[in-house]
């Protein structure tokens, strides 16, 4: 066992002086530490030269004119009710159309006798048909023309309605006017709407002043107050 220790011993001393060996070496070879601390960062190194300007120089950036338009004004949008319900722009009113219809014969319309069937005012009879309306007035009142046309009739009336005036509107549409006191136009003149044309009378089967007042649709007699 003795001489195995002292085996050991000299195989152990002889390792430390090569380690320490190898060490010198290394130290006094230059080429050996270059390697040792050449790496991979260092290969990739890349030297940049310096920039050097004129003490007076000026950077200039130039940059392209930008020119610019308002955007369009957005549309406006519907209005919102309280109640939350959306509502559209108010379109846009439409014009007024003159109207077509016929106006009134006299400048007061007081009625007193409608169209239709009647107890006679000159005979008693029952169920007289009453072919217009009376429209009250004093004598001699002004008469006009309900619509424009051309008078087909002027002159008395064989079949009580005294003086009497017929105009002719067109398309089948006449108007008469019965009891006058005077007529102041004549057959074929051609009237406008408004026009004054009588007076009001109590000619033919009549029991005072008053205005006889009928509308003919092709032939027939229909109520006037449709018309006017």
């Amino acid at each position: 066992m003795r001489i195995r220790g002292q085996q050991l011993g000299v195989a152990a001393a002889v390792t430390t002086m090569f380690a320490l060996t190898a060490l010198s070496a290394a130290n006094a070879d230059p080429g050996i530490q270059k390697a040792a601390t050449d790496s991979p960062a260092s290969a990739t190194a890349v030297s940049v030269p310096a920039v050097i300007a004129d003490a007076g120089a000026a950077l200039v950036f130039e940059s392209p004119g930008v020119s610019s338009q308002p955007a369009p004004a957005p549309a406006p949008e519907p209005a919102v009710q309280a109640a939350g319900a959306v509502q559209s722009p108010a379109a846009p009113a439409a014009p007024a159309v003159e109207s077509k219809g016929l106006r009134a014969p006299l400048a007061s319309m007081n009625v007193s006798s409608t169209f239709g069937y009647r107890v006679s005012p000159i005979t008693g009879a029952a169920a007289e048909m009453h072919t217009g309306i009376d429209l009250t007035g004093a004598c001699s009142t002004a008469v006009f023309a309900a619509g424009a046309g051309t008078v087909t009739e002027a002159g008395w009336s064989q079949y009580g309605g005294g003086n009497r005036i017929v105009v002719d509107h067109g398309n089948g549409l006449k108007t008469t006017y019965n009891h006058l006191a005077s007529i102041g136009v004549s057959v074929g003149q051609v009237l406008a709407q408004g026009q004054q044309i009588a007076g009001v009378g109590t000619t033919g089967n009549s029991t005072g002043c008053h205005l006889h007042f009928e509308v003919m649709v092709n032939g027939q007699t229909v109520d006037p107050s449709a018309f006017i």
